[in-house]
């Protein structure tokens, strides 16, 4: 799902800054400590036509999609905020996926934008002109330390809040982030304003441009606030999470699937841990389309942990039992089903019952359909529904530690890693009310998941190498796979034997006598 050959993703590490027409750019030569001389200036002019909704949902999350004539790098350019690279004083990362000119937008980078598209269109919002002039920052050796851009932009067309501005942008070609924060210190101090990172575009079309996105960030809550209000932060917390994921999952970048699943499935637990609060047929809807999700997410998870799971084990195998014949067997099988896995979740994501699914989330996570009883405050309910999940994982735990008719099962096991997951799930939505008595809990219910999730991985795996196993022309590589299957069944046998001893503490009563308040 990783975009094509033909695609080129360049990682800009960049301080912007705006400053006045007459501004001069102060000396940075000798003044930075590792900048000992600058090129002559180049200068080029560049056209750029720049697509979004009618509606600018992709300017209002930092993204923009651009056709550009004129420079360098003259073609189509989708840049995506790095959220998590992003810091202060107006230095930020993106990714900058750049394509040949071509008269459409390219398919590879309409998919890409999907999740802020949906069922809506693209069209040109802006058109802009720049003057641009680059100086090179370079080092006492001459390698290239940063470029220094001095942007005069118009904008052409339309009625927007500013006809003309002048920016400035220092980005990283090798010196590192210390030298882009020394000259965007250098430039502050000669006047140039930072503090913000954003696009030409935005600056260009406006207020609008700068609203919140689609669903808005979560707002705060406390215990006082009607629980409504919690509602609508967990759902538009999570489905912005997956919304971030699918562009990763498109991309190929790693942990992608696994976070969008995540993702899903807080979203569905929290729907069915919030039941009372909300509209049932909407709520069960809705769900069902979050399981569907879930399902085809998880198709292609399971099959990238089983693959990394049985080559890390073959690996440990002893010579006798032949490890990389049993690896590469096991690559084989595991391999294909991963690729098959992938091929239909790039189905599922091109389907318009996706994208039906996207813009109902986005819809519901704005404007959730909550109750009447979502009118009373959150502390009191939210205790109430902790108070519930917790009977739950009680309740299904008790066939593996009372052993009262026969022996656990698997199933029985797997049962108590979901309740615990759902009750992890709804502590942490909880918490921005509840606070740090949440979070605890929480983490006793995450210690219960962890231990089971090892049990579940193990009981896969068990299963999977004895279907490997009973396929014909194994030969000599039984011995390998037994030796798998016995390793996986003490594994399984050694979580059971964890959660046994962690569970006497997890349930101790002073962990949740405040639920009683």
């Amino acid at each position: 799902m990783a975009t094509n050959e033909e695609s080129h993703t360049v990682r800009e590490f960049e301080a912007k800054f705006r400053v006045s027409s007459t501004f001069e750019l102060p000396e940075i030569a000798g003044i930075v400590p590792r900048v000992a001389a600058i090129d002559a200036p180049s200068h080029v002019t560049m056209n750029a036509v720049y697509y979004d909704t009618p509606d600018l949902r992709m300017a209002r999350e930092g993204v923009t999609l651009r056709r550009r004539s004129g420079g360098k790098d003259a073609g189509w350019h989708l840049k995506l905020p790095v959220l998590a690279h992003t810091v202060p004083d107006g230095t930020g990362v993106r990714d900058e996926i750049q394509l040949p000119d071509s008269h459409d937008i390219p398919d590879e980078l309409a998919r890409l934008v999907t999740v802020w598209v949906r069922i809506g269109s693209l069209e040109p919002v802006a058109t802009l002109a720049s003057d641009r002039t680059t100086l090179v920052l370079r080092a006492a050796d001459g390698s290239a330390l940063a470029e220094l851009v001095d942007d005069a932009v118009s904008v052409e067309g339309g009625a927007h809040n500013q006809a003309r501005f002048r920016e400035l942008e220092v980005e990283d070609l090798g010196g590192g982030e210390e030298v882009v924060a020394q000259v965007a210190a250098v430039l502050r101090d000669a006047g140039a304003v930072g503090g913000q990172f954003v696009p030409k575009v935005v600056r260009a079309l406006g207020p609008q441009a700068t609203a919140p996105g689609d669903p808005p960030p979560p707002l705060p809550v406390g215990p006082k606030d009607p629980v409504h209000d919690v509602v609508a932060a967990t759902l538009r917390s999570y489905t912005r999470l997956l919304m971030s994921y699918d562009v990763a999952v498109r991309r190929g970048l790693d942990d992608a699937v696994h976070q969008m699943r995540v993702a899903s499935r807080r979203l569905r637990s929290a729907l069915r841990s919030f039941a009372p609060l909300v509209d049932a047929e909407w709520a069960e809807d809705l769900g069902a389309e979050l399981h569907w999700l879930a399902g085809v997410l998880g198709t292609a998870r399971d099959s990238e942990v089983l693959r990394d799971r049985m080559l890390v084990a073959a690996g440990e195998l002893p010579p006798p039992a032949r490890p990389d014949a049993v690896a590469a067997k096991l690559a084989d099988i595991c391999g294909k089903r991963h690729q098959s896995a992938l091929e239909e979740l790039a189905v599922a994501l091109r389907s318009d019952r996706y994208l039906a699914l996207l813009q109902r989330l986005v819809d519901g996570a704005t404007y959730p359909r909550t109750t009447d009883a979502a009118r009373h405050p959150s502390g009191a309910v939210l205790k109430t529904a902790i108070r519930a999940n917790w009977a739950s994982m009680r309740k299904r735990a008790d066939p593996v530690t009372r052993h009262r008719r026969r022996p656990p099962t698997a199933s029985d096991y797997h049962r108590v890693r979901i309740a615990a997951k759902r009750l992890r799930y709804l502590c942490d939505a909880a918490v921005p009310a509840l606070g740090t008595k949440a979070r605890k809990l929480s983490a006793q219910a995450a210690r219960v998941q962890d231990v089971l999730g090892e049990h579940h991985d193990a009981v896969v795996a068990g299963e999977f190498i004895t279907e490997v196993a009973a396929q014909p022309r194994v030969g000599n590589l039984a011995f390998g796979l037994g030796l798998l299957y016995a390793r996986e069944q003490s594994k399984a046998r050694a979580a059971t034997h964890a959660f046994a001893e962690i569970w006497p503490d997890v349930i101790r009563a002073k962990r949740r006598r405040w639920l009683a308040g």
